[in-house]
């Protein structure tokens, strides 16, 4: 088990691996040209950016604030610790 700190400085291949294998798949959103899927992982929430081809993976990052789940919050009710 990572902490969101550790979990952001594996390599990012590894990353999305976690993720796909272990996370949680809760919601998505959509930004420009990117496909925004979030899960929850361990106890942090993670993001994969897929691009517009939906195949390729952009970014990986896990949330650590909690300003960074607002795109989320008018369409899913997230339970957020404090």
């Amino acid at each position: 088990m990572f902490s969101a700190e550790e979990f952001n400085n594996l390599p990012p291949l590894m990353q999305a691996e976690l993720v796909l294998q272990e996370g949680h798949y809760l919601h998505h959103r959509i930004k420009g040209w990117c496909k925004i899927d979030l899960y929850w992982l361990y106890d942090f929430y993670v993001e994969l950016w897929f691009f517009y081809d939906l195949k390729s993976i952009g970014l990986v990052r896990a949330l650590t604030s909690h300003s960074a789940l607002e795109p989320y919050l008018e369409t899913i009710h997230l339970k957020v610790k404090t």
